[in-house]
């Protein structure tokens, strides 16, 4: 009787991982799917809190210059899918395309994230806890980048703006 308990188990862990994939997915493509308008840099959720110290957190505490690189983009599977790895360039418009899809990952990891609570209504507990854990860390280095980020990238839009501006006004 307790080997098949724990055949059961194991199987019911299974399904379970395979609907934390299959909700994932959904929530990336309903995230995708969403107004741009939506991701907006200067809203709430993704402006720059003060104890950020713009950006400067996730590299002392996470060392996120590190590894930010190493780990997978989705656009290393989707090719047309934007390319957030590396800045590909400083153009006004360019930066602030960047910057709606660095606040648009962002709200679909927190999203995932949040999913995982749908567990509790047809899971245990135990492994409602450990999709949600294994969200976070699947999910939170990618909100970190982003929140890296982001700071320097408002930065490289504002000078960008600043001398533009500044040409205009030369010009004139």
């Amino acid at each position: 009787m307790g080997n098949l308990v724990c055949v059961v188990r194991i199987k019911f862990f299974r399904v379970s991982l395979l609907v934390f994939i299959l909700i994932s997915l959904a929530m990336t493509v309903i995230c995708e799917k969403l107004p741009d308008r939506l991701f907006y840099y200067k809203k709430w959720m993704y402006r720059e809190r003060k104890w950020e110290n713009h950006g400067r957190i996730y590299d002392t505490y996470f060392g996120v210059k590190k590894w930010k690189t190493k780990l997978p983009d989705i656009s290393d599977f989707m090719k047309w899918r934007f390319n957030k790895k590396h800045l590909a360039g400083s153009n006004k418009d360019y930066l602030s395309v960047f910057l709606m899809e660095s606040c648009k990952s962002e709200f679909t990891h927190w999203m995932i994230i949040l999913s995982t609570l749908f567990f509790v209504f047809w899971s245990n507990v135990t492994t409602m806890i450990i999709m949600f854990l294994l969200a976070c860390v699947l999910n939170l280095p990618y909100i970190i980048i982003q929140r890296y980020n982001r700071p320097r990238l408002v930065r490289l839009l504002r000078k960008n703006i600043a001398n533009e501006v500044e040409l205009k006004t030369a010009n004139v």
